[in-house]
């Protein structure tokens, strides 16, 4: 009997955990993310032309810089930082490469073995649930990513897993390697933070410890039941 009831356990623990479990990608494709950005004239710290003006002009503003996939690489390729504050006049193609970093950015750039005085960027294509977009900047240094928290991070994972900037509700496009400098790397379409991971262990628990519960108490009912008849027959 403690066999039986031990297999079920197991098994109903392995169930709840499996249907408590969420994808860890968005329904959601990197194309369709660019193409959201490329109609919206509101992109929060935009760094390409067009910003507050009607979605057309926007368009007809990237047109005239970038074919589509020019627009892909020069978004979300690494970039070296130029002085000033973000939004200050742009490059010849339109591109606004200054960085807005502070004294911790720099000190967790040096801190990864990078140059604070000729820094590196990227840029992370973020969807908030409310639907608006933003480009978040991400310093990176001698394989590190550095975000405006001045947080360090060796991989898309590990970034992920310890920012504070973004939710497990933020859709964020980025290339798989975020820590690479040059050179392509797939794109990939990832929630801005990983889930609590013991959410499923939670629930899964409180699944077996119900389950055990009515296993217990039909127990009990049957020994009722049988000691019931016991009785009966005995008189």
């Amino acid at each position: 009997m403690r066999t039986r009831l031990l297999t079920v356990l197991v098994t109903a623990l392995g169930l709840v955990v499996s249907a408590c479990g969420s994808g860890d990608t968005p329904d959601i494709t990197p194309n369709r993310l660019i193409v959201e950005y490329w109609g919206s004239p509101a992109v929060k710290n935009d760094r390409l032309p067009g910003y507050g003006e009607a979605p057309e002009d926007r368009k007809a503003n990237l047109a005239a810089y970038f074919s589509p996939d020019q627009l892909v690489t020069r978004l979300l390729s690494v970039f070296p930082c130029t002085d000033g504050a973000l939004g200050t006049p742009r490059a010849a193609n339109g591109f606004d490469s200054h960085c807005a970093s502070n004294s911790a950015v720099r000190q967790a750039v040096r801190g990864a073995g990078g140059d604070p005085e000729r820094m590196s960027a990227r840029v992370a294509l973020v969807k908030h649930p409310d639907g608006g977009l933003e480009l978040m900047t991400l310093y990176v240094a001698n394989g590190r990513v550095i975000d405006a928290n001045a947080e360090t991070y060796g991989s898309l994972d590990e970034f992920r897993a310890g920012n504070d900037l973004l939710t497990s509700d933020d859709v964020v496009l980025v290339p798989r390697d975020i820590t690479q400098v040059g050179g392509q790397s797939e794109l990939v379409t990832v929630y801005g933070h990983t889930p609590w991971a013991g959410w499923p262990w939670l629930f899964g628990g409180g699944g077996v410890l119900v389950l055990l519960v009515l296993l217990l108490a039909g127990r009990r009912i049957r020994r009722s039941r049988r000691a019931a008849r016991e009785s009966g027959t005995s008189t």
